[in-house]
């Protein structure tokens, strides 16, 4: 049974701002999260356990971006998401 047509997006740009921003939106504000703790944690550690949990989130992520109606909406909560990583990171380096 195909899709109902109401539900599928029409704009090739909307579409492509959403998969570019599921894929590598998403690997990029997993990553800021990633290097983040590991300045405020042990590295050691942080990057051990993110090698099982990483991919669950990143998963995550990506369904999050499809559940939003807009890309825009999609795009900022990922580069919210990659602003405060980037601030954990600057602090946590600054001790």
């Amino acid at each position: 049974m195909p899709a109902n047509k109401k539900y599928l997006i029409k704009s090739g740009w909307t579409r492509t701002s959403k998969f570019l921003a599921a894929f590598l939106g998403s690997l990029i504000a997993l990553t800021s999260v990633v290097m983040a703790l590991a300045s405020w944690l042990d590295p050691y550690v942080v990057l051990w356990t993110a090698s099982y949990w990483i991919f669950i989130v990143w998963i995550g992520l990506m369904l999050l971006v499809y559940w939003t109606r807009k890309a825009w909406v999609s795009w900022s909560i990922l580069v919210g998401i990659t602003l405060v990583s980037a601030l954990f990171l600057y602090l946590g380096n600054q001790q």
